[in-house]
């Protein structure tokens, strides 16, 4: 009876001695606690490189949008090579960035509560027609006047993938391209209108 209650006495005192020495261990904490970690970093690292490329791009399309459409309005009266060489200069706005850009420069009469095109050139794209009504905001639609509105737009291809979840299929990875499309409205700075011919 004695051998039976020092044989459990023995395997209860080895549980307890494995158990406390279990406790005390130390060794592949760190990289269990970095398996565990790893994949949401990794996530968290390529999500950034992503938003951050795609706020560059989009920044990059409002600057062209804007460029293009001040150095119109500079001069009362421009040519299609003028016009050419003006959006020439969106190549260089989008380095280091590859993005093709299409553009469209279009000049608008208001008159009696009405945009219409007056001309339109353009890069890449579709011109808007002449003497089509042309969509401008309420506050800026002023009758006698005249507009010049510059429009870009570019498609953002992300590295990896925009990262999603679902309770189906888990962690992805979304590819697919997305429209970034900026306008710009100003009015001429030089004289009421400016005239564009051979676009």
């Amino acid at each position: 009876m004695s051998n039976q209650l020092n044989y459990r006495a023995r395997i209860k005192f080895g549980l307890w001695d494995l158990t406390s020495r279990f406790r005390k261990n130390c060794e592949g904490v760190a990289a269990l606690e970095f398996a565990l970690i790893a994949p949401i970093m990794i996530m968290l690292f390529v999500g950034t490189l992503e938003v951050s490329a795609a706020v560059s791009v989009n920044r990059k399309v409002s600057r062209i949008s804007s460029v293009v459409g001040d150095l119109v309005t500079q001069s009362s009266a421009l040519n299609g090579t003028d016009i050419a060489n003006i959006m020439d200069a969106s190549s260089d706005i989008m380095q280091p960035y590859a993005n093709s850009v299409k553009i469209r420069i279009t000049g608008i009469n208001i008159e009696s509560g009405n945009a219409t095109v007056a001309w339109s050139c353009e890069s890449n794209w579709t011109k808007a027609v002449l003497n089509s009504p042309y969509d401008v905001p309420a506050t800026i639609k002023i009758d006698g006047s005249f507009l010049v509105a510059a429009r870009v737009q570019t498609n953002y291809q992300p590295m990896v993938g925009w990262a999603r979840y679902s309770a189906s299929a888990g962690i992805s990875f979304d590819s697919t391209a997305v429209t970034m499309d900026e306008e710009i409205f100003l009015r001429p700075r030089v004289g009421l209108v400016v005239d564009v011919v051979g676009c």
